[in-house]
């Protein structure tokens, strides 16, 4: 053994240990957030093993772990079982209907790649989904998981300052200002890659700081008005507006909520005037302006004419085939056809090389009604359980505040959404489902483990 070789095997062995350590003492809490930290930061463009069907990464290792620490939870009695929902059925049903779709329901045969969004931007998700609503959200934990967020916020805004003025030294991991990956660069794009991908996170972040600042002391409320403050100029360097509109309707939701009654309509009033004025006197420099380094301004503005195109193909896909759809990721070879009708007057070539750019209209060409309705419908019962935990008296306020952060993450989503399939960003949905499967099991938190020995000789979130 090499003395590098040497190294790097103690240093695996330290961090196999310390890792152990990590996801005893800290549940599976602890290892929902070990999974989306390491697919964050740590992922695919960082560190990848080319193994074929699917190349093997962190989180992914991390993912398969942390499912074998629920089993071992439920096992030993140290997570409770949790009644299924109406959330949970209908999530059950939509993933039965994008496999079935994925290996072929409606066509000749089951694609490759199909499958592989099927299991990385769905299956993936639902895996942590099902890991959330079994861990221990004490008051304490879901306060740590607030901070974790706002720290994590801070960390992406520090890091976007540095992408957007060239200061490399303050951009960790470095492959984020490489011109190996050309998409975007120039924005605040993140670990991610992408603005859009990078916006929902500090929408989501920001809105856990806005929670935290609710019931923090005079000097951590300081603290947390720089971070807020912070977080705001990294979603603005995105330089996307759907990013920014997404964020300033989470924090407005958040504030809102925990307002006083008799202020909520006038914040909400006073909200919705700022944004039709800035709208109103900024529109043309909305519409176009330079963002991303080889991209001008000018194309920038070709590129949101596009939408109208994609949004009218999709219309005459989802009129073929209304029920089924195309086939879930069979979008672009199922579109071909379409950009060549000379029956619409428009300039359909123009759109040939793009995705769909909306989230329910992506889902609505590939799997019809049943899977666009049934993706909705999830996303309606997760608002409508993130609100009934919010007013219930019975949990506690840290707990309660996963009802607001969980809102808020969905309009994020939604907004950004309508301009741009977002589900098709790694690790969107994966933070989306985290927070969902949280108030899931909170909202439906069934009964304690049964033996006293076993909680008593539980790990501690």
């Amino acid at each position: 053994m090499t003395q590098v070789e040497g190294i790097v095997a103690t240093a695996g062995m330290v961090a196999a240990l310390w890792g152990a350590i990590l996801l005893w003492r800290g549940g599976i809490l602890a290892g929902c957030l070990a999974v989306l930290l390491s697919g964050c930061c740590l992922g695919y463009p960082l560190f990848h093993i080319p193994i074929q069907p699917i190349p093997i990464t962190l989180d992914r290792v991390l993912w398969l772990i942390l499912l074998g620490q629920c089993v071992l939870w439920r096992k030993f009695g140290w997570a409770a079982a949790k009644p299924v929902g109406g959330a949970d059925a209908t999530l059950g049903f939509l993933v039965l209907v994008l496999g079935l779709s994925a290996l072929g329901l409606g066509a000749e045969t089951a694609d490759t790649k199909a499958i592989a969004k099927l299991v990385f931007f769905f299956i993936m998700p639902v895996g942590i989904y099902w890991a959330a609503r079994q861990a221990d959200l004490s008051d304490a934990a879901t306060t740590w998981l607030l901070a974790c967020l706002t720290a994590f916020g801070i960390y992406l805004a520090v890091t976007a300052i540095g992408e957007r003025y060239d200061l490399g030294w303050l951009v960790v991991p470095p492959y984020i200002l490489s011109a190996e990956h050309a998409e975007f660069l120039g924005r605040a794009r993140g670990p991610l890659l992408s603005p859009i991908g990078n916006g929902i996170l500090f929408g989501t972040c920001s809105a856990a700081g806005l929670l935290l600042f609710a019931r923090a002391g005079r000097w951590t409320r300081l603290v947390l008005s720089l971070a807020l403050a912070l977080m705001l100029v990294g979603a603005f360097l995105t330089l996307t507006r759907s990013v920014w509109m997404g964020v300033g309707l989470g924090l407005v939701l958040v504030g809102a909520i925990q307002l006083p009654p008799a202020w909520r309509k006038t914040v909400v009033a006073a909200s919705l005037l700022a944004a039709v004025v800035v709208v109103i006197t900024q529109w043309e420099n909305l519409q176009s302006f330079k963002r991303d380094k080889a991209v001008s301004a000018e194309e920038m503005a070709e590129s949101a004419r596009l939408r109208p195109i994609l949004a009218a193909v999709a219309w005459k896909m989802f009129l073929d085939r209304p029920l089924w759809g195309c086939g879930f990721g069979r979008y672009g070879e199922a579109a071909k056809e379409y950009f060549s009708d000379r029956s619409m007057e428009l300039p359909l070539e123009r759109a040939r090389p793009y995705v769909q750019h909306n989230v329910l209209l992506a889902l609505l060409t590939e799997t019809g009604l049943a899977g666009a309705g049934l993706f909705c419908a999830l996303l309606t019962l997760w608002a409508r359980d993130a609100w009934r935990l919010w007013r219930s008296p019975r949990p506690s306020l840290g707990q309660r505040q996963l009802g607001p952060l969980l809102l808020a993450a969905e309009a994020n989503y939604l907004v950004n959404g309508m301009f741009h399939d977002v589900a098709i960003i790694p690790m969107v949905n994966m933070v989306l489902f985290f927070l969902a499967g949280a108030v899931e099991g909170l909202t439906n938190p069934g009964e304690e483990p049964a033996a006293d020995a076993a909680i008593a000789a539980a790990p501690r979130s």
